[in-house]
C-alpha cells in the first residue's frame, strides 16, 4: 500500500482544511446555539463541489469514473476538524447518489440527480432496530432520528429485505435538535402505509441485504474519518489552551499528567484515522473484508472521539463545560458518531451466537 497522496488528493486535503479552519470553525459555535446551519453554507459548499461529488458529470455532477472512498475519508477527517454537524450536511448526499447510480433506474437517477443539482439534499437511514414493516408495496414505521432528514427531498431507506428511496413529501416529519450535531437538521419521519414507488425501489430480498451492506460500509467509513477529525480538533484546542493557561508559574500544557493525557489521545486519533483510510482503500478495490474493516473503523473512531473529547474537557477544567469554549460542543458531538446506523459490536455478538 502506498501511503503517499497524489497531487489531486493533496489539493483536496489542503482546500478542505482551509475551508474547515476558516469557515466551519468560525460558524460552528453560532450554528450550534441556533440549532441550524448558517445561510452561507449552501453557497460556499456549492463552490467547493460538496453535494455533487458523487453525482455523475453527465447528470450535472462532478463524478467522472469511479468514486474514491479514500479521498472522501481524507476529506471527512478535515471536515470533522471543522464542525461535525455541518460536515454531516456536506456529506449526506453521497450514499443516496452512489446507491442510485449503482442500482437505480434511469427515471430515479434523473429525478434524484436533478434535485441535487438544484442544491437539495438527500439522506440515508438504516433501520437498525427493525422499526419498519414492509408489506408488499407499502411501508409503515418510523425513520430516524437522522441528520438532514428535516430538509431532505429524498431519503434512502435500508431495512431487512429492502433498499429503496422514499420521497420525503410522503413522510410526516418532525424536526428535532438533539444535543450533538445540533445544526445538522435532524428529524424523525413517520410512514403510515406509504406506497413504495417501483421506480424508487433499488433491491429486495437477499439482493437488498447485500446492497445495504455496501451502503453501510460507505457510511461507516465516512463517519469514522469525521470522528477522527473531531478527536483531532479536541486535541488541537486542548494543546492551544495548555499553552495559554498558566498555573503555578508555568503553562498547564507542561504538566506531565496533561502531556500524557493528550499524548494518549493523539495516539488513538492517529490509529483511528489510519484504520478509516485503510477501510476506504479496501472498499475502493472491492477487497474481501472491506465491510468488516469499515465497521471496525467506525467502532474504533467512536471510542476514540468519545475519549479524546472527554480528555479535552478535563484539560480545560471547569471551563471545559462552558459553551464559550469549543470542547464542550465537541464532547456532545462525539455521541452522534456512536448512535448512527446501529451498534456493530452488538451485531457481531448476535451473529456469532447465532452461528455457534
Amino acid at each position: 500500500m502506498d501511503f503517499a497522496l497524489d497531487d489531486d488528493q493533496q489539493l483536496i486535503v489542503d482546500t478542505v482544511r482551509r475551508f474547515a479552519e476558516r469557515e466551519l470553525r468560525s460558524w460552528a459555535a453560532d450554528a450550534d446555539r441556533a440549532g441550524a446551519p448558517p445561510e452561507r453554507l449552501a453557497a460556499v459548499a456549492s463552490e467547493l463541489g460538496f453535494g455533487l461529488d458523487a453525482v455523475p458529470a453527465d447528470a450535472g455532477g462532478l463524478l467522472e469514473g469511479s468514486y474514491s472512498h479514500l479521498t472522501r475519508a481524507l476529506r471527512g477527517f478535515e471536515l470533522g476538524r471543522g464542525c461535525a454537524a455541518l460536515a454531516a450536511l456536506l456529506e449526506c448526499n453521497v450514499e443516496p447518489a452512489l446507491a442510485a447510480g449503482k442500482w437505480g433506474g434511469q427515471a430515479l437517477q434523473q429525478a434524484l440527480f436533478a434535485s441535487m443539482a438544484k442544491g437539495e439534499l438527500a439522506t440515508f437511514v438504516h433501520d437498525s432496530r427493525g422499526a419498519l414493516d414492509v408489506a408488499g408495496d407499502r411501508i409503515t414505521g418510523k425513520l430516524g432520528p437522522a441528520p438532514a432528514l428535516a430538509t431532505a427531498s429524498y431519503v434512502l431507506v435500508g431495512t431487512r429485505g429492502l433498499l429503496a428511496f422514499v420521497r420525503c413529501d410522503d413522510c410526516k416529519r418532525e424536526a428535532i435538535v438533539p444535543s450533538g450535531w445540533r445544526a445538522a437538521r435532524w428529524a424523525t419521519a413517520t410512514l403510515e402505509g406509504a406506497r413504495l414507488d417501483p421506480e424508487l425501489v433499488l433491491a429486495r430480498g437477499d439482493a437488498a441485504d447485500a446492497a445495504l451492506a455496501d451502503v453501510l460500509a460507505w457510511a461507516r467509513v465516512s463517519l469514522a474519518a469525521r470522528a477522527a477529525g473531531v478527536a483531532q480538533a479536541a486535541m488541537d484546542h486542548a494543546e492551544a489552551y495548555g499553552k495559554e493557561r498558566v498555573q503555578f508559574g508555568q503553562p498547564i500544557g507542561k504538566f506531565e499528567a496533561l502531556i500524557r493525557l493528550r499524548d494518549d489521545a493523539q495516539t488513538l486519533t492517529r490509529a483511528a484515522h489510519l484504520v478509516a483510510m485503510h477501510a476506504a482503500w479496501q472498499i475502493d478495490r472491492g477487497l474481501p473484508g472491506a465491510y468488516d474493516s469499515a465497521s471496525r473503523a467506525r467502532v474504533l473512531a467512536g471510542d476514540c472521539v468519545a475519549r479524546a473529547t472527554i480528555d479535552a474537557v478535563q484539560i480545560f477544567g471547569g471551563y471545559g463545560f462552558v459553551n464559550d469554549y469549543p470542547v464542550e460542543k465537541l464532547m456532545r458531538d462525539a455521541r452522534a458518531f456512536e448512535a448512527l446506523h446501529g451498534d456493530e459490536r452488538l451485531g457481531r455478538v448476535l451473529a456469532q451466537k447465532a452461528g455457534s
